[in-house]
């Protein structure tokens, strides 16, 4: 019996290199904002969830990351019920969550914003990048998606747009493209009991782009002379001072979050 699934790594390994000047530029936008005491505000909704948590609450993460998750677009586990897949579906499609979510947080001057989603077309994700892009046209707004479905698919928002026309659209957007095939399931199996597609890509591409990012800032600000805190693995006993270091300095980040001395007061807000 073959297994081919592990050939398709192939095609995100090479789709992330491909990407490597791109990289190195979010990997600087990313450094600005940590370095001046910012945050990088990461949105997702559905599976990119895990993404967003290899990023904020993870060993090996920087600090500096701050997660806009809420529960009604990430929790469907239960699969059916009132916390199940047909319910987070459709929040799915409510358009202004994204103005309403980034109403209860202060925008730093020096902040970043990056919203995932497998498809980028999901109506929440370019909810999110559109207000978030409408009230703070200067900042960096970075978008992780699929580049080819972004691009052409019909988009779900009353916009009529996708994750990739929000980002050509803003002052300083990037794109980075999680690299999955169209439609995301790789492996085509052709049973004798039916044809069967599976295993979706977008979320290892999505996590490879991650820690791709990771070790680029990392060295982004160890080339700039900048100390940085990075959470090394709890289970190991010298780990204790880096840990409660590692916490202290998100405490100090995310509590800008929630007041800013010198937040950016929106400039389009609805």
């Amino acid at each position: 019996m073959e297994l081919t699934f592990p050939t398709q790594l192939d095609r995100v390994k090479a789709g992330v290199l491909a990407q490597t000047e791109t990289l190195h530029q979010v990997a600087a936008i990313y450094a600005d904002a940590l370095e001046r005491g910012g945050l990088v505000h990461v949105y997702a909704n559905g599976h990119s969830r895990l993404a967003v948590e290899e990023m904020v609450i993870r060993m090996g993460a920087l600090t500096g990351f701050h997660a806009l998750l809420t529960t009604g677009l990430v929790t469907f586990t239960d699969v059916v019920g009132v916390n199940g897949i047909r319910v987070n579906q459709e929040v799915e499609r409510v358009e202004g969550l994204g103005e309403v979510m980034l109403n209860e947080y202060d925008i730093g001057p020096h902040d970043a914003m990056l919203v995932i989603s497998a498809t980028g077309t999901t109506a929440a994700a370019v909810d999110m990048a559109l207000a978030f892009n409408r009230r703070y046209p200067h900042h960096p707004l970075i978008a992780l998606c699929s580049l080819e479905q972004a691009r052409d698919a019909r988009p779900k928002h009353s916009s009529g747009q996708n994750l990739y026309h929000v980002i050509q659209a803003a002052e300083r957007g990037v794109l980075l493209d999680n690299c999955m095939p169209l439609g995301d399931l790789s492996v085509t199996v052709e049973g004798q009991t039916d044809t069967y597609q599976i295993c979706p890509l977008s979320s290892i591409g999505a996590l490879t782009i991650v820690q791709s990012l990771n070790e680029l800032t990392i060295r982004e600000l160890d080339r700039r002379g900048v100390k940085h805190h990075v959470l090394r693995n709890m289970h190991l006993n010298d780990t204790v001072d880096s840990y409660e270091l590692w916490v202290r300095d998100q405490r100090q980040r995310y509590a800008k979050a929630l007041n800013h001395p010198q937040a950016v007061p929106p400039e389009n807000k609805y």
